[in-house]
């Protein structure tokens, strides 16, 4: 169809249904940043998901201060599964598209919603798909309501499950009005607007009878059109009735976060960065180094002693050619340079020969798991190892607070961290406000700030 159509570059909507994500409703965190709380949210959910929290993509949206009913400022927190998201986006990608958002279908009918609200009285929408149906209730521009409708179509067609059917269908419906009254503390619409592919069957006098409100066909030319759409396109075309860019949609989410976006390289990092990347890479060849096999330490032994011996020949020559001249400063300062060149390899050369007497592995474990497990956009600026107790203590610094728990997780399933518990934890953002500092610790003492 994109090639058919000339649409490669469009920019795209892409809306998941119901079965491929989850709302819940929770009071709104104080001192969290609007574009950290999506992250900060998601790991209150673990109770409640079906996979890990580290596998979610999550955005939030306002729940309607007029219909808290004295449960605090809450907010309406949507999760999908990442592995799932990256499907769909990699879908869209090649099919040449340019995704800008990724919407949820009770998001994208509420607009439909918000259109049919004419008197900013609430309005209400049942959408009748293949296997399920969907409610969705809103009053102005705010959603207040979504419920899926557990019947089928096939179902309604059936005349030996037909009476059963709509019983249960006007049942649903008749529910989510009674919730939206009572608990929301929202006047019920007087009319419910219906979408369905099959129009030759008489579900709006078939319900009527089971429900307080209204029950009616929606007229697609109400809304300007020359003749009605497909319902299989209605949650595709509805999301496109509001531009993403536009600012006055109170209620408005995009899954598509920056860490499923392309990632782009970054041209300059400050002097921090710099310090922290230069000492994970000692940290990581320091790893490396004790995990190496007797053998490979005595082929490393011998290779150092083989540069000493080198070194020395060349002290010898430049100790010969000093002797036979005048003292010249630049072969002074050579000579210099070398020796103490020669007692920083002798030095390492005690060391390593100290590793192969000991054989032990002391802080490699640990220490590889740090440098494996930590993220772009984190690093790490203080570590503190305790052989004897056990205690870890780690100090840094991230882009986003996201990351550090993140991280933590991560080293969780590294077998030098398992059973370890971090009891301190500390985030607070730098003066500047380009960092978050972080520290964490084993032990529960070891509080204070980074």
């Amino acid at each position: 169809m994109v090639a058919q159509h000339g649409w490669s570059g469009a920019r795209t909507i892409l809306v998941l249904p119901l079965d491929q994500y989850q709302v819940f409703q929770l009071e709104r965190p104080e001192g969290v940043d609007e574009s950290e709380l999506g992250d900060a949210l998601k790991w209150k959910l673990k109770d409640f998901l079906d996979f890990s929290p580290s596998d979610a993509v999550s955005d939030v949206f306002p729940f309607p201060e007029d219909a808290s009913r004295g449960r605090g400022d809450l907010v309406n927190v949507v999760a999908a599964r990442k592995s799932l998201v990256l499907e769909l986006i990699e879908l869209v990608d090649a099919c040449g598209l340019e995704l800008v958002q990724i919407d949820i279908a009770e998001l994208a009918l509420s607009h439909l919603v918000e259109k049919l609200d004419q008197n900013r009285r609430g309005a209400a929408l049942v959408h009748m798909r293949g296997r399920y149906g969907q409610m969705v209730v809103g009053k102005g521009n705010m959603l207040y309501l979504s419920r899926r409708l557990d019947v089928s179509v096939d179902d309604l067609h059936d005349a030996s499950q037909q009476e059963n059917a709509v019983q249960s269908l006007a049942l649903e419906m008749q529910r989510s009005l009674d919730y939206y009254e009572s608990q929301l503390g929202q006047v019920p619409p007087a009319r419910i607007r219906f979408v369905t592919r099959d129009t030759a069957l008489p579900l709006s006098s078939m319900l009527g009878s089971y429900l307080a409100s209204g029950v009616e066909a929606l007229e697609w030319s109400d809304l300007g059109l020359e003749r009605d759409i497909d319902s299989r396109c209605l949650t595709a075309w509805s999301a496109g009735l509001s531009a993403p860019e536009s600012p006055d949609v109170p209620q408005r989410i995009n899954l598509y976060t920056e860490e499923l976006r392309p990632s782009k390289e970054k041209l300059q990092a400050g002097t921090a960065a710099i310090l922290a990347g230069l000492a994970l890479v000692v940290i990581a060849v320091a790893a490396g180094v004790v995990r190496y096999q007797h053998e490979q330490l005595g082929e490393q032994v011998a290779s150092r002693e083989q540069q000493v011996e080198s070194l020395q020949q060349s002290v010898d020559q430049l100790t010969r050619q000093a002797e036979s001249r005048q003292p010249d400063p630049q072969v002074e300062a050579a000579l210099a340079r070398v020796s103490e060149t020669l007692i920083r390899r002798q030095r390492l050369l005690t060391q390593v020969e100290s590793l192969m007497s000991t054989a032990t592995a002391g802080f490699a474990a640990p220490l590889e798991a740090l440098a494996q497990q930590v993220p772009d956009g984190l690093w790490l600026t203080d570590i503190r190892l305790n052989a004897q107790s056990g205690n870890v203590g780690l100090k840094g610094r991230a882009q986003a607070g996201r990351l550090v728990p993140a991280y933590l997780e991560a080293l969780g399933k590294e077998p030098a961290f398992q059973g370890k518990t971090f009891g301190a934890f500390r985030l607070e953002r730098s003066e500047q406000g380009n960092w978050i500092d972080f520290r964490v610790a084993t032990d529960q003492s070891d509080g204070g700030k980074p």
